[in-house]
């Protein structure tokens, strides 16, 4: 009978599931594995500190003055002689003469703006290259642009201040006359991208108090409804506001020398955080979503401490360290750190990522898009690096 079963059926009797599961478990093993080898691989380039890099192109020597900037994705280029434009390789895209005897620049996207402080012209460029050119009547302290190619000016006559507002073919958009008695002095000023909104920083003093105010001018619709368009304003008594800022998200900034604030509003920016610091600062630095400061240290063996805030104004990182640095800045998402022979790189969250001493005498360090380049100002040339 046996004989005759296993003839009709010659796999009557055995378990397939069992057969099988040695194989799924060897399976689930092998996979566990792969995955975790990917996990560490990606454990160990993420914590991967770059400290060597090789130079990919070196640039002639550069006229004394050359200074560059991040423009977009390309670096724009500037001396007293001309500027120009560059792509990521160093290649000249365009570029434009004049005679400038201090040229100062301002950016915003893709459109720039190249005033002669202490002179009358302002030059203003997209991309492609010049959209616009014009001459103040009175000389130029500070200048901003927005990405349509507005521009305002902040200019000296004797005991008078102008902040005025320009179109690209110097025509006047507004003014507003400024006198240190009734307004206090503009110590600095800022543009929104779209052109519509200004925030101005100005020092007052009062019967020996000194305070100082910031500022909004909306020349939207809203705007005009309101005295010299003025649409809000917060005052800071006994404290400095050296800089002020749009930043994302219809976000503002006042780095104040006791802390900094958070103004936000599309049409009336109104402040939403005030962060207080009980100790002095020594530098500063911001992108469009951080707000970053360095503080001599309290912790023993450090001599210095890193902080990065949000726009809502809490803290999100905290580091102390010991480079001995000379410049810091926080561009493409990375805070960069150099002296003259090193430079760091943090990302944003606060971990190390370039560690490199470098061979010659370091004057600016700007990323690039490549992953990994740098463009290195040195006292002899320029370099373009990649980390490694």
């Amino acid at each position: 009978m046996l004989k005759d079963k296993l003839a009709k059926n010659p796999f009557q009797g055995f378990s397939f599931s069992k057969v099988r599961l040695p194989f799924k478990k060897r399976w689930q093993k092998l996979l566990f594995i792969f995955v975790l080898l990917i996990l560490i691989a990606g454990l160990v380039i993420i914590l991967k500190v770059e400290e060597n890099y090789m130079v990919l192109k070196e640039m002639d020597k550069d006229v004394a003055g050359t200074q560059y900037e991040q423009y977009g994705n390309r670096l724009l280029k500037y001396s007293p002689d001309g500027v120009s434009c560059l792509d990521s390789s160093g290649n000249v895209l365009w570029n434009n003469t004049f005679s400038m005897s201090s040229p100062i620049v301002d950016i915003c996207g893709s459109t720039a703006a190249v005033g002669d402080q202490q002179g009358t012209d302002i030059y203003i460029f997209d991309q492609s290259g010049q959209i616009g050119h014009f001459e103040t009547l009175l000389p130029i302290e500070k200048i901003k642009v927005a990405s349509q190619g507005v521009v305002a000016a902040v200019l000296e006559d004797g005991d008078v201040t102008w902040i005025n507002f320009y179109d690209t073919n110097g025509n006047l958009i507004a003014e507003n006359r400024t006198t240190i008695d009734e307004s206090g002095y503009p110590l600095d000023i800022a543009l929104s991208s779209d052109g519509l909104k200004m925030m101005v920083s100005f020092l007052c003093a009062t019967s020996g108090e000194m305070y100082t105010n910031v500022v909004f001018y909306n020349f939207d619709s809203i705007g005009q409804a309101e005295i010299n368009n003025l649409v809000s304003e917060g005052t800071y008594s006994g404290a400095i506001v050296p800089e002020v800022d749009f930043l994302a998200k219809d976000s503002a900034v006042a780095l104040r020398s006791d802390g900094f604030s958070i103004y936000r509003g599309r049409e009336i920016p109104e402040e939403t955080a005030n962060v207080e610091f009980d100790k002095e600062i020594l530098s500063t630095f911001h992108d469009n979503d951080h707000i970053g400061f360095i503080f001599k240290s309290d912790r023993e063996g450090y001599d210095y401490e890193l902080c990065v805030y949000g726009l809502n104004g809490r803290r999100t990182v905290r580091k102390y360290f010991n480079f001995d640095y000379k410049q810091v800045k926080m561009e493409r998402g990375n805070i960069i750190l150099f002296n003259d022979k090193e430079f760091l790189v943090y990302s944003d969250a606060g971990r190390r990522k370039v560690s490199i001493a470098y061979q010659k005498s370091i004057q600016n360090v700007i990323p690039l898009g490549g992953l990994g380049t740098y463009l290195i100002v040195t006292g002899e040339n320029t370099e373009l690096i990649r980390v490694i």
